[in-house]
């Protein structure tokens, strides 16, 4: 099954300081349509997205690591690879949930490293 490395989700303790200086200073631009209060998402003028994610919403059992990465990996779906990665063993940690433009789970790397498996509705797809 094939992955893309679709977002780089950074963790911060004041999503709105970082957000200025994401936006304001580094010139990136705020989807808000893909943004929440706790989560901004944010294209560079190249490259791969990133969002800015609360601390907060780390889950249970996961210490607030402020500076603390997730990797997001985009597939063509999600079901599939859901069912591959249960069958596989690897720990997933929510069952598949909307997030408003999409779908998304998060599970943990064989290190315990925090990994968000997303596929995006056709409309929302860049």
């Amino acid at each position: 099954m094939p992955y893309g490395f679709g977002l780089l989700g950074l963790y911060v303790q004041d999503i709105e300081k970082a957000q200025q200086f994401y936006v304001d200073f580094l010139g990136m631009t705020l989807v808000p349509e893909n943004s929440t209060p706790s989560f901004v998402y944010l294209l560079p003028t190249k490259g791969t997205p990133i969002a800015l994610q609360a601390a907060s919403t780390l889950p249970a059992g996961s210490p607030p690591q402020v500076g603390g990465f997730e990797l997001n990996l985009e597939v063509e779906d999600l079901k599939a690879t859901w069912q591959a990665w249960q069958d596989r063993g690897v720990e997933i940690l929510n069952e598949i949930t909307d997030m408003g433009v999409g779908h998304w789970f998060r599970a943990r790397g064989p290190e315990g490293q925090l990994i968000s498996v997303f596929q995006m509705y056709p409309q929302t797809a860049q």
